[in-house]
C-alpha cells in the first residue's frame, strides 16, 4: 500500500467498504427473504392443508351420508342380498377411484359384500373359510363408537392390502340391531386422492395416524405400501407431532424439505405438506441474483464516480502541490502554488506559499549573514596574516638595524681611521678608502630607508591616500623631479582592503623608482580615480621613454608591476616611445584581495623592494 497513490488507496478502501456493506446487505436480505419465503410457504401450506382437510372431510362426509342413506333402505334393513347387490355395486362403481366395496355384516355373522377391483369376481369377493365379520376390526370399531366412524388401517380379508373402513351400525325401525354397514377404502386410494391435489413449489402431502404412521403419502419413499403401516421416518416428525408444532424441517431423500402439519378435524389423523427449500427459495435466489447484479453495477458506477471525483477534487490538487514542492526542492526558488479555490486545498496552497516565503527570507538572510561572516573571517585571516608578516618584518628590520647597522657603522669608523693613517700615502689607496666610506654611507642610507619604510606600512591603513601621495612627492622632490598628483575618491581608497592598498603602494614605489633611476624626467603626473567597482591609476613622466617589450620578455621592474596588478585581478596598459616619455594606465577592482596569497605576495613584495633594478638599454640607448 505504501507505493500506491492517494486515488488508488481511496478506491481500494471504498471498494472494500462497499463490498463489505453489500455482502452484509445481501446476507441480511437473504435472511429476510428466506424468512419471508418460509412464511409464504407456511401460508401456502396452510391454505393447502385447509383445502385438503376440507376435501378429505367432504369425502368422509359424503361417505357418511351414503352409509346413512343405505342403512335406511329396505334391502339393508332386511339383509336382502338380492336387493343390496345392485344398490351396492352401483354406488361402488360411481366412486371406484377411492371406494373399493360396500358390505353388510349381520349380527348373526353373515357377510354380504360387493365391490370393484382386485379380489372381486363378478363384483363378489372370496373369503377364507370360517370368516366371521363380527371379529373383524371394522365391525368392532362400529360397535365401540355406536355411530359413523372410520376404522384404523388394517389388512383386508379378501385381498392382501391395507385399507380403512367407514362403518355405521344398522338398526331397524324398532331399534333392534341388524348389523354393521361398511365402506372399504384402500390406503393406496387415499394416496391417489392426495395426488389429485396440485401443490405448488414441488410440494407433496401425507396423512399420518396419531402414532406417526403413514396412512397415505405422495413422498416416493412411502408410496410402496406393505401389509403393515410404516412410520413417517423424518427427523423431528415425532417431536413436532408430540409438541403440536405445525412446522419443521427434515431431509427427504437427501433434499432439505420444509414441512407444515395440521390435525384433521373430526379424525385422529395429521396432514403433512412438505416443500423442498430449493423450490421455496427459488424466487428468492433469483431475486437475490438480480439484486446482487444490480448492486455490482451500482458499485462499479460508484467506484468510477469516486475515481473521477477524487481525481478532480483531491488527487489533482495534491499532485499539483507535490509538483510545486518538487520544483522547490529542485532549486526553483520562485516556485509557488497558484490558489484557484477557497477550499481546504486552497488554504493549504496559501499556507504553503507563506511557508516558502518565510523559508526564502530566512535562507536569503542566512546566506547574506554567511557571506558577511565569510568575508569578515577572510578579512580577519588576511589581516592576521599581514599582521604576522608585519611582525616578522619588524623583527628582521630590528635585526638588520642591530647587526648590519652596527657593523656598517664600525666599518665606517674603521675606514676613517685607515684613511687618516694613509695620509701622505699612495693616492690609489686613498681612493679605495674613500670608495669604502661612500659605499658605507650608501648602505646606511638604504638601511634607514628600509627601516623607515616599515613605519610607512603601519601608517598605510590610517590614511592611504595621504601616505601614497606624500611618499611619491618626497622621493621625486629629492630627485629634483616636479610632481603633479591628484586623488579622487580618498574615502573609497582608504576603505579598500589592506592587501590591495599595500600592493598598490608597492606598484607606485616601483614606478617612482624607475623614474628616478632611468627616465631622466623633469615632471611626473599622477591621477587616481575611484569609479564604482574599480580603481583607475594613471602615472605619466616626460622622460626619455623606451620601447615597450612583450610581457614575457620585460625586465624585472616591469614584470613586478604586471605581476602585482594582475594578482589583484587588474590590468596594466604601458605606452612609451624613445624620447616621448612613458605612460602607465592601471585598472584594479575595488574589492580585490590576495585571498590566501597575502603571505607569499607580501614576502615577494618585500624582496622586490630590496632587489636592485637591472639597467638595460635597447639598441637606441633608451633606458628600460
Amino acid at each position: 500500500m505504501g507505493r500506491l497513490g492517494v486515488s488508488h488507496k481511496i478506491i481500494i478502501f471504498v471498494a472494500a467498504s462497499v463490498a463489505i456493506f453489500l455482502a452484509g446487505t445481501l446476507f441480511i436480505s437473504q435472511s429476510i427473504l428466506k424468512r419471508h419465503a418460509l412464511r409464504g410457504a407456511d401460508e401456502l401450506a396452510s391454505t393447502i392443508l385447509d383445502r385438503t382437510d376440507r376435501q378429505v372431510a367432504q369425502l368422509f362426509s359424503d361417505l357418511e351420508a351414503l352409509a346413512r342413506a343405505l342403512s335406511a333402505t329396505k334391502p339393508v334393513l332386511a339383509a336382502d342380498p338380492a336387493g343390496m347387490r345392485d344398490i351396492f355395486i352401483a354406488h361402488v362403481l360411481s366412486r371406484k377411484q377411492y371406494l373399493r366395496a360396500i358390505y353388510l355384516g349381520t349380527k348373526d355373522g353373515r357377510m354380504y359384500e360387493w365391490g370393484y377391483g382386485e379380489g372381486f369376481v363378478d363384483h363378489t369377493p372370496s373369503f377364507p373359510p370360517g370368516y366371521d365379520p363380527r371379529v373383524r376390526p371394522w365391525y368392532l370399531t362400529a360397535l365401540a363408537s355406536d355411530g359413523f366412524s372410520v376404522s384404523e388401517p388394517y389388512e383386508y380379508a379378501s385381498v392382501n392390502a391395507l385399507g380403512i373402513t367407514c362403518v355405521l351400525p344398522v338398526r331397524a325401525e324398532d331399534g333392534s340391531f341388524v348389523g354393521v354397514l361398511g365402506l372399504d377404502i384402500l390406503l393406496d386410494s387415499l394416496t391417489g386422492i392426495l395426488a389429485a391435489f396440485d401443490i405448488p413449489k414441488d410440494g407433496k402431502a401425507a396423512i399420518l395416524d396419531r402414532s406417526g404412521n403413514v396412512i397415505a403419502s405422495q413422498f416416493q419413499a412411502h408410496r410402496a405400501l406393505e401389509l403393515s403401516l410404516r412410520p413417517f421416518d423424518l427427523v423431528g416428525i415425532g417431536e413436532a407431532l408430540a409438541s403440536g408444532r405445525e412446522s419443521f424441517s427434515s431431509p427427504v431423500n437427501g433434499v432439505d424439505t420444509h414441512f407444515v402439519s395440521r390435525q384433521m378435524e373430526g379424525f385422529d389423523w395429521t396432514i403433512v405438506v412438505g416443500m423442498p427449500f430449493s423450490s421455496i427459495l427459488a424466487s428468492t435466489q433469483e431475486l437475490l441474483r438480480v439484486v446482487a447484479l444490480f448492486e455490482l453495477l451500482m458499485m462499479s458506477a460508484m467506484l468510477l464516480a469516486i475515481a473521477v471525483i477524487t481525481g478532480r477534487l483531491v488527487v489533482s490538487p495534491l499532485n499539483y502541490i507535490v509538483s510545486v514542492i518538487k520544483r522547490k526542492e529542485g532549486g526553483d526558488r520562485s516556485s509557488r502554488v497558484t490558489v484557484r479555490s477557497e477550499d481546504e486545498f486552497g488554504f493549504l496552497g496559501a499556507e504553503l506559499n507563506k511557508l516558502f516565503d518565510t523559508v526564502d527570507d530566512y535562507s536569503g538572510n542566512l546566506e547574506a549573514k554567511v557571506r558577511e561572516r565569510t568575508e569578515d573571517l577572510l578579512q580577519l585571516q588576511q589581516e592576521n596574516t599581514l599582521f604576522r608578516i608585519a611582525e616578522e618584518r619588524k623583527r628582521i628590520y630590528r635585526d638588520m638595524h642591530d647587526s648590519i647597522g652596527a657593523k656598517l657603522t664600525n666599518i665606517f669608523f674603521c675606514n676613517g681611521v685607515a684613511r687618516d693613517m694613509s695620509k701622505g700615502g699612495s693616492p690609489a689607496l686613498r681612493e679605495q678608502l674613500e670608495g669604502i666610506e661612500s659605499n658605507c654611507l650608501q648602505a646606511v642610507h638604504a638601511l634607514k630607508e628600509i627601516i623607515f619604510g616599515m613605519k610607512e606600512d603601519e601608517l598605510l591603513a590610517a590614511d592611504t591616500a595621504k601616505l601614497l601621495s606624500a611618499g611619491m612627492r618626497q622621493r621625486l622632490k629629492a630627485g629634483g623631479i616636479d610632481f603633479d598628483g591628484r586623488i579622487d575618491g580618498k574615502a573609497a581608497l582608504n576603505a579598500a582592503p589592506v592587501e590591495l592598498k599595500a600592493e598598490l603602494g608597492k606598484v607606485l614605489e616601483e614606478l617612482v623608482s624607475n623614474v628616478l633611476k632611468h627616465a631622466g624626467a623633469a615632471r611626473v603626473r599622477f591621477r587616481f580615480k575611484a569609479d564604482g567597482a574599480k580603481f583607475g591609476v594613471s602615472f605619466t613622466d616626460d622622460g626619455r621613454g623606451f620601447s615597450v617589450p612583450e610581457p614575457g620578455r620585460a625586465v624585472s621592474g616591469l614584470n613586478n608591476v604586471r605581476y602585482r596588478v594582475e594578482k589583484l585581478g587588474g590590468s596594466v596598459d604601458i605606452r612609451s616611445e624613445p624620447g616621448a616619455g612613458s605612460s602607465f594606465s592601471i585598472m584594479i577592482p575595488s574589492g580585490a584581495g590576495l585571498s590566501g596569497q597575502a603571505g607569499a605576495s607580501s614576502s615577494e613584495g618585500s624582496m622586490a623592494d630590496t632587489e636592485p633594478l637591472a639597467d638595460a638599454v635597447d639598441g637606441s640607448g633608451a633606458e628600460l
